[in-house]
């Protein structure tokens, strides 16, 4: 055996349902599983399991094809340990009920609150045995107004009630918007919100992958770093040493993890790397395994200069959540997502009304590229539709596709 990892994942989590401002349902769920690298020389296999006594895939692998990218792993041993354990998260799984008074609303509220601890625990075949345990507190609501409606988020790695009483609060600000106001397609200047940006932004670090790159199954595979790709308000960072979500010490490779600048001031500075993947580029690993496929841990795009409320004076689009995002090029960042929640037309900084099911059809490189200013605010947003966790401002994009979805 050339090579092999061991990876355990054990979880405890708090959801909470909340349907019409009222607790549904509580659930307390509890997870272990394990993710686990073999290699022989050049064949490998990796696959995920509930129990080790299932791992018997030795003898299987001299019957498995051999690869050109081989997952390797750090030749690095000793123990490591580390804890960023919040307290506050902690005592909601004993006693939920101090979220009742926090859910009032003028209108119906719809969302979850999630509660987790979770632990990661790495061994690898050179000695290194790692673990580490953080808490994430996260959660949505979407207040509905008749016909209309609005929706925010929060993530954090603590426990704390401002973040829930003001995702209510913005919900419902954008739930009070009334008035439905038609567009016809064609290109617009558009505000897109943090909870849209969350979701565009994990796209680009994902294409940023030297995997991704590597295959030509990026927007970024005909750049090189050093290539101007974006607008010069542009930095968008990999940032797992911090506070947010998905924060985490080592990689599955056992390699420490970095801040890494994916692009700085609209220069595309690096793509995120493992060993392997790494060594085929000709550059040094970032600390972003996947045993595979290399991956952003946790985003940040640097703030802007501005206000967020000027950037909704004048006549803009603002764009405050979206799904059903699809590629129909990934190679030419080609794709298209609908809004929801609402899209709000400005008219001389104004709500003129509000836009319904119109849909965004244009390029990931044409949108960052496009950006003409970001807010000096920022928010930590992490849900369903925007599962990477990360921290981002008000965009004003400038000349978006628009169709009517």
């Amino acid at each position: 055996m050339n090579a092999y990892a061991v990876q355990e994942i054990s979880s405890q989590t708090l959801v909470i349902k909340v349907v019409e401002s009222k607790i549904e349902t509580i659930q307390r769920l509890r997870d272990k599983y394990y993710n686990v690298l073999l290699r022989k020389g050049n064949r490998f296999t990796v696959t995920k399991v509930s129990s080790l006594d299932k791992v018997s895939l030795d003898k299987a692998l001299d019957k498995l094809p051999e690869s050109r990218i081989v997952p390797t792993v750090l030749e690095r041993s000793g123990k490591y340990s580390f804890s960023k354990v919040d307290k506050g998260v902690v005592n909601l799984f004993e006693d939920s009920s101090r979220l009742l008074p926090l859910l009032n609303s003028r209108y119906p509220l719809y969302g979850t609150v999630t509660a987790t601890v979770i632990t990661k625990r790495l061994t690898t075949i050179h000695g290194f045995e790692g673990e580490e345990s953080r808490t994430w507190f996260q959660g949505y609501f979407r207040a509905k107004n008749g016909d209309y409606s609005g929706q925010w988020a929060f993530a954090s790695s603590f426990y704390d009630e401002r973040k829930v009483k003001d995702t209510i609060s913005r919900a419902e600000e954008y739930a009070s918007i009334t008035g439905k106001y038609e567009i016809s397609d064609g290109k617009y200047d558009v505000v897109l919100s943090p909870l849209v940006m969350g979701n565009l932004m994990a796209t680009v670090a994902y294409s940023a992958s030297g995997y991704s790159i590597m295959t030509g199954n990026s927007f970024l595979s005909t750049h090189k770093p050093g290539d101007v790709v974006a607008s010069q308000k542009f930095t968008l960072i990999d940032n797992p040493k911090g506070d947010e979500l998905n924060s985490w010490e080592f990689d599955d490779e056992a390699v420490p993890t970095r801040k890494t600048t994916i692009v700085n001031k609209g220069v595309y500075t690096s793509p995120l790397l493992n060993i392997e993947v790494g060594k085929m580029l000709n550059q040094d690993t970032t600390g972003n395994a996947g045993w595979v496929y290399p991956r952003p841990w946790t985003l940040e795009v640097l703030p802007g200069e501005v206000s967020e409320s000027s950037l909704l004076e004048g006549n803009v689009i603002l764009f405050n959540n979206n799904w059903y995002t699809r590629f129909q090029n990934r190679a030419e960042g080609q794709f298209s997502t609908v809004g929801r929640d609402a899209v709000v037309v400005i008219r001389g900084g104004k709500p003129a009304g509000v836009a319904g099911r119109v849909r965004i059809a244009d390029k990931l490189g044409k949108i960052i590229s496009g950006i003409r200013e970001l807010s000096k605010e920022r928010y930590p947003v992490a849900w369903w539709d925007a599962p990477l966790p990360g921290v981002y401002p008000f965009a004003l994009v400038e000349g978006v596709n628009l169709t009517r979805a």
